[in-house]
C-alpha cells in the first residue's frame, strides 16, 4: 500500500467523527515522527476538515487570521502530538469538544 494511502487512512480515522483507538493514534504519531511528508499530508488533511465556524473559532484561539488559523492550529496540534505534549487523552478531549486549558495553550502556541 503506498505511503500516501496509509497517511490518508490514518489521518481520516483521526479526523472522523468517531474517536480513534489508542493504537491508531500511536501509529499516526509514529508515522508523523519519522516522515516530513507524512506530517505535511496530515496537516493538509486536517486543514480541509475546518468549516467556516471552525475557522473563526480557530482564529480566535490561535490569534491568526481566519484564513490561516486552520493551518496554524493543525501544525501546533501535530507538533504537540509528535513531541508527546499532547496525548491520546487530549486528542479524545478535542474529538469530544472539551477544550482544556492545556489544549488551549497548545493551540495558542505556548
Amino acid at each position: 500500500m503506498p505511503t500516501r494511502t496509509i497517511i490518508v487512512l490514518i489521518a481520516m480515522a483521526l479526523l472522523a467523527a468517531c474517536v480513534p483507538t489508542r493504537q491508531e493514534y500511536d501509529s499516526f504519531v509514529t508515522l508523523t515522527q519519522g516522515s516530513a511528508r507524512a506530517r505535511n499530508e496530515a496537516v493538509n488533511i486536517c486543514v480541509k476538515s475546518f468549516d467556516a465556524n471552525a475557522r473563526r473559532n480557530a482564529g480566535i484561539v490561535t490569534n491568526a487570521s481566519d484564513k490561516d488559523a486552520p493551518r496554524v492550529a493543525c501544525n501546533r496540534l501535530l507538533a504537540a502530538m509528535i513531541s508527546g505534549r499532547a496525548t491520546y487523552d487530549d486528542f479524545v478531549d478535542i474529538k469530544s469538544h472539551k477544550f482544556t486549558p492545556k489544549l488551549i495553550k497548545i493551540f495558542q502556541g505556548r
